[in-house]
């Protein structure tokens, strides 16, 4: 009989220890995600953590209504009192958009900074106008000859600098710009209508309307 006892007594124990050991990793979040025979997702458990706790402040930030890009501060500030009139109070953002793409024409790089500089004495003895050296970061004692917007103009200061005997090189780079967008709160009583949209799109045909986190 004491051995049945017994026997009863290590089997609840052991119930009881497995199951509070899956509390455990149920609390932790880690056992419903991580597989160990899957290579892919071994992942340090402060890793982890860490992406749980960042997805829980992300999911809980507020959602805005955003109006832009306007390229001018004053182009934003106009659209935003026409928003005020309607009651929407509305937050300016600058940010820097780097979606357009231009053309660097570059003599390249030079080994030394003396030979750099017989490139700029070879320019200055031609009355060569709109150039500077490179003087740090990966293109250091290159020869810049200008950036340009359309492609055709690149070509013909390409083309300039090799009627005078250089070798020039085209880049494709970014051409950063300034732009401002309006937000407001998507749960705000006062909001937006399309004809309104379509009235400021009249006066500056680029922007439109998104969502995105409030800032």
């Amino acid at each position: 009989m004491k051995l049945i006892i017994y026997f009863l007594l290590i089997c609840n124990l052991g119930f009881a220890a497995w199951h509070f050991r899956g509390l455990d990793m149920r609390e932790d979040g880690v056992a419903d995600v991580l597989d160990i025979n899957n290579e892919n997702q071994l992942i340090l458990l402060s890793e982890f953590q860490q992406q749980q706790k960042k997805s829980k402040t992300t999911s809980g930030g507020k959602l805005c209504y955003s109006l832009g890009p306007f390229t001018k501060k004053s182009e934003s500030e106009k659209a935003q009192v026409l928003l005020k009139a309607k009651n929407i109070e509305s937050k300016q953002i600058r940010l820097r958009d780097t979606s357009r793409s231009g053309y660097w024409v570059i003599l390249p790089a030079s080994e030394t900074r003396k030979e750099a500089n017989k490139h700029i004495r070879r320019l200055k003895k031609l009355k060569v106008n709109d150039y500077f050296l490179v003087a740090t970061g990966p293109h250091e004692n290159a020869v810049s000859l200008g950036v340009y917007s359309q492609k055709k103009l690149a070509r013909r200061r390409v083309d300039e600098m090799i009627r005078l005997g250089f070798v020039p090189r085209l880049e494709s780079v970014a051409l950063p710009r300034k732009v401002y967008w309006l937000n407001w709160y998507k749960d705000s009583k006062n909001q937006l209508g399309e004809i309104m949209i379509a009235n400021i799109k009249m006066q500056y045909p680029q922007i439109s309307k998104i969502e995105r986190s409030c800032k």
